[in-house]
This record gives C-alpha cells, sequence and structure tokens, in this order.
C-alpha cells in the first residue's frame, strides 16, 4: 500500500505530467496519420531516453502508445484508413456513419469508448497486475493456436452477408500471409526470387491499400465524405457521442475485459482484440442487424478493447519481461538500456517505479478524455472538407505512410498492388476486414501450431483447460449465428403460416 501511494505522489509530480503529457501528444498525432507507426517513433526516441530516467522513458512511451491507439480511429472512421491495426475494426461502423453526416457522434462514441477501456485497463492493472502478468504464463503455443483459431471465427460477424465470399477472403488472406522464407524449413514461399518478400509482407501497405486506396478512388467520384445533404457537425453531438458511449455498459465492460485478457497474452494483439470484442459484441445485441452499416456499438467495442489491450499488453512486459507488440518490445529495450531486466522480480526489486509506471496508465487514460474531445473537435470538418481538396492529401498520406513503415519504395509498390486488391474486392462484395483478420491471424496460427505438435503431437491441444474452453468458444461462436438464423427462418414461417 506505501508503494503504491508513493508511485501516486510520484506520478503527480510536475516532471512526471509533463512527459505523460508530451509522449501521449506525439502518440496523438502519430496514430491520427494512416500509416505511420507508435512502434517506429518510438524506436527513432529511443536513443534520448539514455539520458532520462528509467521510469520516466517508460512512462513517456507508454502514454505515446494509448494516444496512438486511440487517436487511430479518427482516420478509421473520417477517412475508411485505420491509423494503426488495432482500429480496423472501427472502419466498419464508423466510416458508415461519416457517410451518413454522423460523424461527430462517431467520434464522440470513439473516444467515449477508449477512455473508459483504457481506465478499465489502467484499474485493473493497479489492482492484480502481478496475478495477470502470471495468467500469461498459462498461454503456451497450443493455447495461442487456439486463441487466434477463435479470432478467425470472428470472422463470421465481420464478413458481411455472404459466408462463402467471406470464406474465399480468409483463404486468400492465408495465402498472402505465407508469402516469404519459411523459418523453420529456409523454403521460399511464393516469392518468385524477390529479395524484399523473403521477410514476408508488412502489415502497414495492406491495410493502406485494401482500406486507403479504394477510398481515395470513391473520393474522386463525389463532392464530400458526406452527403451533400447532411448538416455540419456540431460541438455538441460531440459530446452526445462521448455520453452515449458511457449507458452501453454491458458492451464497455465486455469488451473490456477482453481487451484487457487478449493483451496480457504476448503475441496476440490489439487487433485480435479489436475483432473478437466487436464479433463478441455483434453476435449478443439486439441490434445485430445494423453492424457494418454504422451502427455505434461496434465503434464502442472495437476501441475500448484496443485500449484495454494497450493496458494489457504492458503487465507481462513487467512481470514477466515479456513484449506483447512492437511497441512494448522497445519498451523492454528502454528499460534494457538502464540496466534493468523486468521480471517476476521487477515489483519486489523496482516497486515504486512498478506503480509509478501503472499510476501513469490512469492519467494518460483520462488525457483522452481531456485531449481527445477537443481535438476531434479540429477534425469533425474533414467529413465536410471537399473532395478535390482532400483526395491529394489523403494521397500524399497513403504513399508517405506506407514508405515510412520501412523507408521502403517497394512498400509503396505493394500497397498500390493491395489498393488493386480492395477495389476489386469491395467491387465482388468480399469483405476486406475478414482478409486482413486472416493475414494477421495466420502467422500466429502457423508458429503456435508448429511449436505445439513438436511438443506433444496432436494430442496437446486437447490437453489443457483454456485450449479446450477456447476451442468450445470457437465452436459456439460459429453455431451462434447458424442458430439464429434458423430461430428466425421458423419464426418467419409460423407466421406465414
Amino acid at each position: 500500500m506505501e508503494a503504491a501511494l508513493a508511485g501516486l505522489i510520484q506520478v503527480i509530480q510536475p516532471e512526471t505530467l509533463i512527459i505523460i503529457l508530451a509522449g501521449f501528444t506525439l502518440g496523438y498525432v502519430v496514430g491520427a496519420i494512416p500509416g505511420f507507426n507508435d512502434a517506429n517513433l518510438m524506436a527513432i526516441l529511443l536513443p534520448l531516453t539514455i539520458y532520462m530516467d528509467p521510469t520516466h522513458a517508460i512512462i513517456g512511451m507508454a502514454a505515446l502508445y494509448f494516444a496512438a491507439q486511440t487517436s487511430g480511429s479518427i482516420p478509421a472512421i473520417l477517412m475508411n484508413i485505420p491509423g494503426t491495426g488495432g482500429n480496423a475494426a472501427t472502419t466498419l461502423d464508423g466510416y458508415p456513419m461519416t457517410r451518413r453526416g454522423e460523424s461527430a457522434f462517431a467520434l464522440g462514441s470513439s473516444f467515449g469508448a477508449s477512455a473508459v477501456g483504457a481506465i478499465f485497463g489502467a484499474v485493473i492493472a493497479l489492482l492484480i497486475a502481478p496475478s495477470l502478468g502470471m495468467f500469461a504464463l498459462r498461454f503456451g503455443p497450443a493455447e495461442l493456436f487456439m486463441l487466434a483459431a477463435f479470432g478467425l471465427t470472428v470472422v463470421g460477424s465481420v464478413g458481411g452477408g455472404n459466408p462463402l465470399k467471406a470464406a474465399l477472403a480468409i483463404f486468400l488472406g492465408i495465402l498472402v500471409a505465407l508469402i516469404g522464407i519459411h523459418q523453420s524449413t529456409g523454403f521460399e514461399r511464393g516469392t518468385y526470387g524477390v529479395a524484399p518478400l523473403f521477410d514476408g509482407i508488412s502489415l502497414i501497405p495492406v491495410i493502406l491499400g485494401l482500406f486507403g486506396v479504394p477510398e481515395l478512388v470513391a473520393l474522386t467520384r463525389r463532392k464530400k465524405i458526406a452527403h451533400t445533404n447532411t448538416p455540419a457537425p456540431k460541438n455538441s453531438e460531440i459530446l452526445a457521442g462521448f455520453f452515449a458511449a458511457m449507458k452501453r455498459r454491458r458492451i464497455l465492460v465486455s469488451s473490456s475485459i477482453i481487451g484487457l485478457i487478449v493483451g496480457i497474452i504476448p503475441g496476440a494483439g490489439a487487433s485480435i482484440g479489436s475483432f473478437v470484442s466487436y464479433g463478441f459484441a455483434k453476435r449478443l445485441s439486439d441490434r445485430r442487424e445494423n453492424f457494418g452499416k454504422g451502427e455505434p456499438d461496434g465503434i464502442i467495442a472495437s476501441d475500448t478493447a484496443n485500449n484495454a489491450v494497450a493496458c494489457g499488453a504492458v503487465i507481462p512486459l513487467l512481470t514477466l519481461g515479456l513484449p506483447g507488440s512492437a511497441s512494448t518490445t522497445v519498451m523492454l529495450a528502454a528499460l534494457m538500456l538502464h540496466g534493468i531486466r523486468p521480471g517476476p522480480q521487477f515489483f519486489s526489486t523496482h516497486e515504486i517505479a512498478a506503480y509509478t509506471i501503472l499510476w501513469s496508465f490512469f492519467v494518460a487514460a483520462l488525457l483522452i478524455a481531456f485531449i481527445g474531445v477537443p481535438f476531434a473537435r479540429l477534425l469533425k470538418g474533414v467529413a465536410h472538407t471537399p473532395a478535390a481538396r482532400l483526395a491529394p492529401v489523403t494521397l500524399f498520406l497513403l504513399f508517405v505512410g506506407a514508405y515510412a513503415n520501412q523507408f521502403s519504395t517497394f512498400d509503396m509498390g505493394l500497397m498500390v498492388v493491395f489498393g488493386i486488391l480492395g477495389i476489386l474486392m469491395r467491387a465482388g462484395g468480399f469483405p476486406p476486414a475478414a482478409f486482413l483478420l486472416a493475414f494477421i491471424l495466420t502467422p500466429v496460427l502457423e508458429t503456435n501450431y508448429q511449436r505445439a505438435v513438436r511438443i506433444g503431437g496432436n494430442e496437446i491441444f486437447f490437453n489443457s483447460p483454456i485450449s479446450l474452453t477456447l476451442l468450445g468458444l470457437s465452436i459456439l461462436s460459429l453455431l451462434i449465428p447458424v442458430t439464429i438464423a434458423m430461430a428466425r427462418r421458423r419464426t418467419t414461417g409460423s407466421t406465414k403460416g
């Protein structure tokens, strides 16, 4: 208790608050620019942390990480381009709301959900961080494989109304994800001797191509993003969306729990957390038919989860020394530069520093409300900006974002290729979100399946309570939509009879 109080006193010091604010502001800007990566910025800033107190270095990076997850929803909602991988699910309902002229309400809902998810994750991290960190040790290769398989079942929710087209999009996403040199055997797969493909295809050009390029083409065909007969958004609509999100208690709680659990599992990430949360919210919603057409609950589920994931991802970093994402890997490097190795003894040897870091999560979460909402007021007019002005800016951001990912012109070309694919998928009614989710999950599935089989054969997947639980959830996730559809048919049939 004394250490927690000392950590609180430390975090409210002016110097600490300035570092949190600076990190949050940098992350907010980076997240709002499609294609820019918070992990890359943290890596660029890493040498500067040598001259900082190690606690302050982690606090600043954590604030940057939180802010990027939050502001990534801005281009997702306004331009149909996810700012980060964790915001891909936000586009499904956020952009349709913008097209209806409800961008301000959508942004308000997003920031309200982000604030709740971050605060929930921060509070839980403060209360039971060591215990949650130890829980992550129970996830071996078999459990991670089952978790990824469970994530794929969510495609039934994000895949639109045609399961066959969703399945084909998944299959294509898996094929693309397998491109590169196999880590175990060294064999080339689908590279055709092209050297830049040996390491596989990066996520950023895929996201920008699938979502950004088709939207850029669509921009050239209309005058504004929003329909021309919709009124300009008002500041009061942002606050209305913010407080409306606060009333969706069931979605906020369930999405926060899902995001936090996914976050503490190393290697899972915000993309899986947001899609799983989105699918779960749709399955339980009485307005499930509206999901994908501009349903605020879809935004709330996605953005609550991805901010809770950010809190959860730092827990195994501190308690086990296991980074769960690229961003937390840079945080680990920052601590190791100062000779500090996180692990089970971190809370005993650096107790005050540990609680200072955890309290900083709570402060950063509060900044989402105090900075996010006013910032959204400056951006809400994007939906009513003439396309002739917006299209060149979008084109510039797409190419700069693709290049900045790995400073590679080849990635710019890949973005164009996936842009053409995205245009064709839109025209044919194939869901890009299903392709993206399969692309993200395939490396997790492949790597952990091979590791699990080497350890205990195929039987290992049925020997763990966690694996069996996830398998059961996957089966239920597939059966529930079928059961609901059959029940509706019976109801319709009896009504006609």
